[in-house]
């Protein structure tokens, strides 16, 4: 499901590769350790869920978000890792 595109972004050196199937990438993120799931739909009005949990110990993911591109869901995790990064305030 996923193109050859989205699967650069998606193993690019900036996430580590957790796991990966057709319909979703389990990644996480170098700079927060945080884990994401980047999943796929073709049925759904967005066509793309985010899911994100702090620490690979966690159980379960909560759900982030949703994206209509897997560019834009990149974009989303790295906004979030920038806003982590400088102590959870609000970004002008």
């Amino acid at each position: 499901m996923f193109t050859a595109r989205e699967r650069t972004l998606l193993t690019s050196p900036y996430f580590r590769l957790i796991r990966q199937t057709d319909d979703f990438f389990e990644i996480q993120s170098r700079c927060t350790k945080h884990c994401w799931i980047v999943q796929k739909l073709s049925y759904d009005r967005y066509p793309v869920r985010i899911y994100h949990k702090h620490t690979k110990g966690t159980a379960y993911y909560h759900k982030h978000g949703h994206a209509n591109t897997v560019s834009s869901a990149v974009r989303q995790i790295k906004s979030h890792d920038v806003w982590q990064l400088n102590g959870r305030r609000a970004m002008a």
